[in-house]
């Protein structure tokens, strides 16, 4: 059953509607505008892929008025739908940044709906940064509410994504609160995404969904459209129908005071996230010791459930299942020191000796890490022909961004796309976003 409101409908609605850039710290400005970068690096790798090709097709195939840009396709679309390919783009290779108490992607759903919007309507680069981190709250604390029970069947990303992706909307059309009050009742019934969609193109499609869902809910709002009031803790609303579990104090405390954006973590890894605890273990192990490949006889990764069930199988069929298997990403890791873009290439999924290395590894459930989820523990026990044993334990992470290494790993994603010149403007560009009147020019870089 659900609950009273308890305000908190209101509160994520006021938050949307009245925060300003004014009202943000130096530090959360300094980190959303990396947060942006890091999410554009993604996106433009993410254009060169088959899901993101089909799917620009398709919507180029459906038309429209050309309002805002799909990026690296050469023209623009209906803003939903550019926001909607984009934010597919910048899912689709698994280097988006995350939370780990929401579970989910705060950039994947926030930033392609800013910087679709924000084009369209000529909004200043201070406004953009104030909606994305509106997205970021939303996602981080709505993730926080319902998870850990949420993520058993359903993909945050998309789910309480959508209701980010409407707040940055809201944000940026500049709803009063009755109409951004309205646009949450609206987007909490599109707000949809299974993980049986995990390891193929299904998945990142959710979230160019959730980014085309909230850009429309806040529409449908601003033109008079009715939802209701209730939608995220009614008797039949969103918390009720999808948790178990509800932890509502930071949900409670959305204001203009306190921010949670910059908690969230730049992956350094293309995998899924529940492949980084363990692969965190695997690269210490690999600083501190000489291992030799070849010599090793067995590997044993003991860590939570729901890393056993989304990675613990060995699949490479395709880059999709190869970044939801941990033992191919610990194979990676250990082979070629390395999980990069380049280690999900046709040529590495069949690798032999790769393969070979993944099939020792073996990943069991860890009682104590699933009782702890979702922190994420792991062990990785590397046994050797000489009867030699290697060990490593992590709990939790080190999520301190290092914002000089985001810097190279904006160019290594991006040059395969754009050109190095290109990238260094783009880069220069988001970096001074505050300085910009509006977002034309780099919008222009990326078309």
């Amino acid at each position: 059953m659900g609950e009273p409101d308890r305000g908190i409908g209101t509160g994520m609605a006021k938050f949307a509607a009245q925060l300003r850039y004014d009202d943000l710290p130096a530090n959360v400005v300094h980190d959303a505008k990396f947060r942006i970068l890091d999410w554009i690096g993604c996106a433009l790798a993410g254009t060169r892929t088959e899901p993101v090709r089909i799917a620009a097709g398709i919507a180029r195939e459906m038309g429209g008025t050309p309002q805002a840009t799909a990026i690296r396709q050469g023209e623009k679309l209906p803003m939903a739908q550019a926001a909607w390919i984009n934010g597919l783009a910048g899912h689709v290779v698994e280097f988006d940044d995350g939370h780990r108490l929401a579970v989910a992607h705060p950039g994947a759903v926030t930033v392609p709906v800013a910087l679709a919007l924000g084009e369209y309507l000529g909004r200043s680069g201070k406004e953009i940064i104030a909606a994305v981190v509106v997205g970021y709250e939303i996602l981080i604390r709505l993730g926080i509410a319902v998870s850990p029970s949420h993520y058993k069947y359903w993909h945050t990303t998309s789910t309480c994504g959508a209701f980010a992706a409407e707040g940055v909307a809201a944000s940026l059309l500049q709803l009063d609160l009755p109409t951004a009050q309205m646009a949450l009742g609206i987007v909490g019934t599109l707000a949809s995404g299974l993980q049986e969609t995990f390891g193929t193109h299904a998945k990142p499609l959710n979230i160019g969904h959730a980014c085309h869902s909230g850009i429309q809910a806040a529409l449908l709002a601003k033109a008079g459209f009715t939802g209701p009031h209730t939608i995220v803790m009614g008797k039949k609303g969103f918390v009720a129908a999808t948790s178990t579990d509800r932890e509502l104090t930071l949900l409670e405390r959305i204001n203009n005071k306190e921010f949670l954006s910059h908690t969230a973590f730049y992956k350094m890894y293309s995998s899924c996230g529940h492949t980084h605890s363990p692969l965190d273990a695997t690269f210490s192990l690999l600083q501190e010791n000489e291992i030799s490949v070849p010599a090793i006889r067995n590997i044993r990764i003991d860590t939570y459930k729901t890393s056993v069930d989304l990675t613990g199988q060995l699949k490479n069929q395709t880059e999709e299942e190869a970044k939801f298997s941990l033992p191919y990403c610990i194979a990676c890791a250990l082979l070629y020191k390395s999980v990069t873009l380049e280690e999900f290439t046709p040529a590495r999924l069949r690798d032999p000796e790769l393969l070979e290395l993944a099939r020792k590894i073996h990943i069991v459930e860890d009682e104590t890490a699933t009782k702890a989820f979702p922190a994420r523990h792991a062990n990785v026990r590397i046994e050797f022909t000489d009867g030699r044993v290697l060990e490593k334990k992590v709990e939790g992470a080190n999520d301190t961004p290092q914002y000089e290494s985001l810097k190279n790993k904006f160019v290594s994603l991006a040059v395969p796309a754009v050109d190095a010149a290109t990238a260094l403007r783009i880069q220069e560009m988001v970096l001074n976003l505050e300085q910009t009147d509006d977002i034309a020019s780099l919008m222009q870089e990326l078309a």
